[in-house]
């Protein structure tokens, strides 16, 4: 005869190991998934720079020892005779979509008279990679500094960095260990903490000893000292509107030399105007 008490006991055993194995599975799976929170990539390049009538060229570049380019990215250059003609903007987009999504951006930037070189991380378009991470993507902005720097022997003081979205974490790891002309971040990403924080699930995890993606550019921008340029831009219609604040947070705790502007309700017009002032300031 087995005991009620012996029975109950077991019960609970087995009903408490359940749980912890459940538990166990929801971290493991939160700690392997986690760039699915940050990033949201599309493979399909549905539009190109020649939609918005501007020539380009396709760029594979980032050889791997096989001999294989790893990523894929736009070279738009600026029209002969233009007010940049010999800069080049380097841009580094949100975490949202590929490149086909950034054309309007990147033809409104080739407005101004500069070059624009444009990149999709691995593991959006065209770029090999089955997913982003925080620390690939990484590496994605330096190979194409790199690519600007050694392979078309631009030298920095000629690159302003624009960094949109999660772009301007990466544009801000540029800024401290490269020193660019310039960097431009428009709408800055949340930290990831901020965003694992608003999901129910996140919270009942130990974010502590899983948390592996950060995207928070506020350390880098403490000690990069090249000139900086804050937009709170209306976002697009796809985009998540920026956290209340969040740019000029980063303001705030950037050293100097640094720029803040609101121009969420400003016309094109004034956008336009504030970034030829300062491309004038770093370039010229």
């Amino acid at each position: 005869m087995v005991s009620a008490r012996w029975l109950a006991t077991a019960l609970a055993l087995t009903f408490l190991l359940a749980a912890f194995c459940a538990y166990g599975t929801l971290c493991l799976l939160f700690y392997q998934g986690q760039w699915q929170m940050l990033f949201h990539p599309s493979r399909a390049i549905t539009t190109t720079p020649a939609n918005a009538s501007l020539a380009y060229d396709n760029i594979r570049f980032d050889v791997t020892e096989s001999g294989m380019p790893r990523l894929e990215g736009w070279w738009i250059p600026a029209a002969p005779q233009s007010r940049y003609g010999g800069d080049t903007l380097l841009y580094l987009h949100d975490a949202r979509g590929d490149l086909s999504d950034c054309v309007p951006a990147l033809a409104a930037l080739h407005t101004l008279g500069i070059t624009v070189f444009a990149i999709d991380y691995r593991g959006f378009g065209q770029s090999t990679g089955q997913h982003p991470t925080e620390r690939l993507a990484t590496d994605d902005s330096v190979a194409a500094w790199t690519y600007l720097t050694d392979t078309r022997h631009i030298p920095a003081r000629s690159i302003v960095v624009y960094g949109d979205g999660v772009g301007a974490t990466f544009a801000a790891r540029i800024a401290l260990r490269f020193a660019p002309a310039g960097v431009i971040l428009e709408n800055p990403n949340p930290p990831a903490r901020q965003i694992f924080a608003a999901d129910a699930r996140a919270r009942i995890l130990p974010m502590w000893l899983l948390q592996k993606e950060y995207l928070d550019p506020a350390a880098d921008l403490a000690h990069a000292h090249v000139p900086r340029l804050f937009l709170d831009l209306a976002p697009g219609a796809e985009a998540a509107p920026p956290s209340p604040g969040r740019t000029y947070q980063l303001f705030a705790v950037s050293s100097a030399p640094k720029q803040y502007y609101d121009l969420r309700f400003a016309p094109v017009s004034a956008v336009n105007a504030t970034l030829r002032r300062f491309l004038d300031e770093v370039l010229h």
